[in-house]
Formats: C-alpha cells, structure tokens, sequence
C-alpha cells in the first residue's frame, strides 16, 4: 500500500514538474516576446519601452494631432494637444469628421511645443509625443513617469513615412498604418514614374508663400520636392531653409507663374488680384496676371505641412502644374476615395469643394 502511494505521488510531482515546467517556460518566452514587441526606436535615435497598456496620451507637434487621431481612428486616447493644433482643428474639414475633437484639452502644452509637466500629469498620459529637438521637455516627461516619443519634422515623404509607422507602432495600429504608407508610396511611385515627361515639359515657375510677410518656402520645406516632383521649378529652391522672409523685390525678379498660398494666415487669391496688401504691388507679377494663384487645400489638417493626405497634395499640385501629363487620374474622383477608405466618409459634392477652396480659386 505504501509503494502504491509512493508511486502515486511520484507521477503526479513528475506530471507536475513537466506541465508546470511547460508553462513557465511558455509563460517566459510569452513574456520576452511581449517586452520585444514594446520596445522602438523613435526618431531622436533612442530606444523607448513603452508601457503595456496605453490609454491616454499628449502631444506637442501641431500637425500630429490630426494624425494621430486618423491612425487611431478617433480621439478617445488623446487627452492634450497644442493649442496651434487645435485652432487648425476649427478651421479644418476636421470639425465635421470628429466634433468631439473640440474637447480635447490644450492647456498643458504651450505654442511654442513646451509643456507644463505639473498640468499635465493631472490628465495621466502614459505616452507623449513630442519633437525630435525636444530632449529637455523630455527628461522632464521621464522624471514623472510618462513616456516621451520623439518625431521628426518631416522635410521629405520618407522621413513623413517613417513618422506615421511610428505611431502606428506605438498605438498599436500598424495595420491601418501600413495601408496608409501603401497610399502614400503608390502615389509618390505614380509621380516618380512620370519623371522623364516631367523634365522633358514646360516647368512652370512656382513661389510657394506662406504669409503676408512674404515668407516662401525654401529647399529644406517639404513642398519643394512635392513641386518638383509634380512639375514645377520652385523660384526659392535656393534658400536653404525650410521657410525664409523675402522681399518684393526678389518676387518681382522671380516673376513666378504660379502662386500657391497657404493656410498659415487668410491671404486669399483676391488679396494679390486686386492689390490689398498694403506696402505689395503684385500687379507686374506673371501669376497674378494670368490669374493663376491658388489658396491650397485644407482636409483634416492644412495641406501645407506634411500630414496624412500629403499625396492627395501632390494630386492637387499636379493637376495644376502638369495636366496634361496627369490627366490619368481624377482629383475629386480620388479624394472620394481617400476618404471613405480612411476616415469612413462620404464626401458630397459640396464639401469636395470647400476642401480645394474651389470658389477662392476660380
């Protein structure tokens, strides 16, 4: 009877040890898979260990705000954002998409992207995006327990690509994001293929102007190479900055052909046709004369930052500057599409046309 029991009880401690064994080790390899998972390189250069669970985060980069809220698919994560971001907000298609974007606090992060730590830690993020120059407001983040990731001002697509996997990453979306890129890189290899009937075409002179105090988008400014890349030459590409201050001189020397004007302020294509803006004779300028100045487009964000519908802008700018080479795809057509895909809306007619300000551009 006793060896019975002690058989018994042995083949249960070996049954034990071999189960219980099993599943640590599967627990284990469970675990270091889910720490590998956790961890990224953001696009400062440093590894980050994100936290296991993510439910509310901040975020300091203007144009970001937007994104992060189209790869999430809504805002209910988003608990700060700059208050540039969110007066863009009110002037974007975006307050039809998401009015309750409008509740989002923006107390907590200052205009000029600095944040103010003891605010923000009321709200709890676990996460907060930030700029890739931001190492102070870094440390600071890290010191009470909320994870900084770091973007980077995108100057090119690929550096705007590399920003949206990212994110994508870190909330767990990479799905969704990869489809996005998909749009992005299909769109870009469409322009880049049409290169050679580019450079063999008329390329319009392009100025790119930001404001009325006649600042112009240089070489480092992401629209030089959405200009170049849909056959424009842009007249400042010498300027090695990303936006630079201009005279009227040097507008009249350039003499664009076409004007782009962005949403940075309210200069409108009337203000140069009818010469409003005071101390600016834009009269003897060829765009202005041909009426072909155009005020670009605002979706969920201002078209002239690098955003998510970045390609529907290189669509745009193509269309104007090279028709007939890119008479192969439609631009209404096109942004119907976009957005139904990736922010489940079907656009009408009439809000296709508050997107390309159709009426500031006839």
């Amino acid at each position: 009877m006793k060896k019975t029991w002690l058989k018994a009880a042995g083949l249960c401690l070996a049954v034990s040890l071999i189960f219980g064994g099993c599943a640590s080790s599967g627990n284990t390899a469970e675990n270091a898979a889910k720490a590998e998972a956790r961890v990224i390189i953001d696009e400062g250069g440093n590894q980050v260990e994100l936290p296991e669970k993510i439910t509310k985060v901040a975020i300091t980069p203007i144009p970001w705000a937007s994104a992060v809220w189209t790869i999430d698919g809504g805002s209910g994560r988003i608990v700060s954002i700059n208050p540039s971001a969110m007066a863009q907000y009110k002037k974007s298609f975006m307050t039809k998409l998401a009015p309750e974007f409008a509740d989002i606090s923006t107390g907590e992060i200052s205009q000029d992207f600095s944040i103010n730590i003891e605010e923000l830690m009321k709200l709890s993020p676990e996460v907060a995006f930030i700029w890739n120059d931001q190492e102070a407001e870094a440390e600071k983040l890290k010191a009470v327990g909320i994870t900084p990731v770091m973007l980077n001002y995108a100057e090119n697509l690929e550096n705007l690509k590399k920003d949206l996997t990212l994110v994508g990453r870190v909330l767990n979306k990479e799905d969704f994001t990869q489809e996005l890129i998909d749009y992005h890189n299909d769109t870009e290899t469409y322009f880049i293929n049409k290169k050679d009937q580019v450079a063999a075409a008329d390329q319009k002179s392009v100025l790119y102007l930001q404001n009325k105090k006649l600042s112009v988008a240089g070489s480092k400014n992401i629209n030089n190479y959405l200009l170049e890349l849909t056959g424009g030459r842009n007249v400042a590409a010498g300027l090695e900055k990303k936006w630079a201050e201009v005279n009227m001189e040097q507008i009249m020397e350039w003499n664009p052909e076409i004007i782009y004007l962005s949403n940075f302020d309210d200069t409108m294509p009337e203000d140069l046709y009818e010469n409003k803006i005071e101390g600016q004779d834009w009269s003897n300028i060829d765009a202005v004369k041909n009426h072909r100045v155009y005020k670009t487009p605002v979706g969920t964000l201002r078209w002239d930052a690098p955003c998510v519908e970045t390609p529907l802008m290189l669509k745009w700018m193509g269309s104007i500057q090279q028709p007939e080479i890119f008479s192969d795809y439609d631009i209404r057509s096109d942004i119907k599409d976009f957005y139904k895909k990736f922010f489940n809306h079907d656009l009408a007619e009439e809000e296709i046309d508050t997107i390309y300000n159709v009426k500031a551009n006839q």
